[in-house]
């Protein structure tokens, strides 16, 4: 038995329309613009016969096989293909199903890249800077602390083993850096924070191994590699766009700030903030507690015997920015979704509110 001839919809316009047709009857029929197909006849995409020179207004008349055209390029303006990309593609020089194919590759490549930048975006807004000026340029809290960190003893290791690498070493250096960033810009798909704790942990084993040992927790040390200026930041934005510097960046302080929830949502669990409100933390365990999240992420801690107020009033403003990225952190329902889409954390932002006080209160040396 035969199989039955499906009627198409260019069957039934050419079934019950009347050929030749004008430019107005056309858009009609169509919905595309006069002046659409004004650019498609400009552009050598659709050109259809004229009434003739004699003939008045010499007129643009369509027949049956100009509305298919019209088609295809209106499908191929829809998968996002530019005009001029797509003259091959009509004649039938170019393949359709591979053109397609290689729109799709570039269109999920633009959607990874929206991705990164709204994680970035977030990150913006978690660390309270001008948000513009932060996709822009970065955080000014990065280049702050970078400063700092470039000051300390155990940045200065860097440089000394840097001293004893061999061309061999830098390239391999380079190639495994390479390779994280690759890392960093294939993130697709579902479950994409989980592939960002995985890129970032990868970074931090290369930083252990080509700058400093850092801790689970210390990834301040390879976030200030994203400087401004800084060899690390080139290398990325070399493999990747400008982009990928500040997408990097962001993936390992939105981790850092997922780690620190972690492991503080033990501490803090039993503390709610009407407790805070009507009982007083004693002044040893909010030592202890300052210490505890400035040594975990990484910030330099002085012993308490050898603290002096400057030092102290340093720590606990970093203490103090870290639980507002914390407390930030905890109110984007959007980021709180990417970051733990099954069971979310416990500890309540007014609680972290309320230590940032009891912490700015404290004063160890009246």
């Amino acid at each position: 038995m035969s199989r039955r001839k499906v009627t198409t919809s260019n069957d039934l316009i050419r079934q019950n329309c009347t050929w030749p047709m004008t430019v107005g009857e056309v858009a009609k029929l169509t919905g595309v613009t006069r002046r659409a197909l004004q650019v498609y006849d400009e552009r050598g995409l659709l050109c259809p016969a004229r009434s003739g020179e004699d003939v008045a207004n010499n007129r643009k008349l369509y027949m049956p096989e100009d509305i298919d055209r019209l088609k295809q390029i209106v499908v191929l303006k829809d998968y996002g293909f530019d005009l001029k990309e797509m003259p091959p593609i009509l004649d039938g020089e170019v393949d359709v199903v591979e053109a397609l194919n290689e729109k799709l590759e570039e269109l999920r490549a633009q959607e990874n890249d929206l991705k990164n930048r709204i994680l970035f975006a977030r990150y913006a807004q978690v660390v309270g800077d001008d948000i513009f000026e932060t996709l822009a340029f970065g955080t000014s809290e990065v280049d702050a602390f970078a400063e700092f960190l470039r000051e300390s003893p155990v940045y200065q290791s860097k440089q000394q083993k840097w001293q004893n690498f061999t061309e061999t070493d830098f390239e391999e250096m380079w190639d495994d850096f390479g390779r994280i960033v690759l890392q960093f810009l294939s993130i697709s798909g579902d479950n994409t924070f989980d592939q960002v704790e995985d890129a970032v942990g990868a970074l931090r084993i290369w930083f252990g191994k080509t700058h400093f040992e850092t801790s689970d927790l210390d990834l301040l040390a390879p976030w200030m590699m994203f400087e401004d200026g800084s060899d690390e930041a080139e290398f990325a934005q070399t493999v990747g766009d400008d982009s990928t510097p500040g997408f990097m960046q962001a993936a390992v302080f939105l981790v850092w700030l997922k780690k620190m929830l972690d492991k503080l949502s033990e501490t803090l669990q039993a503390m709610t903030a009407g407790e805070l409100d009507h009982a007083s933390i004693a002044e040893n365990k909010m030592i202890r507690l300052v210490h505890f999240v400035c040594e975990a992420a990484g910030y330099p801690v002085v012993e308490v015997a050898q603290l002096d107020r400057e030092k102290w009033s340093e720590m606990v403003e970093f203490f103090a920015t870290t639980l507002a990225y914390l407390a930030a952190a905890l109110e984007d329902r959007d980021l709180m979704e990417d970051m733990y889409p099954r069971t979310k954390p416990t500890i309540d932002p007014r609680c972290l509110e309320k230590l940032i006080e009891r912490s700015r209160a404290l004063d160890l040396f009246s």
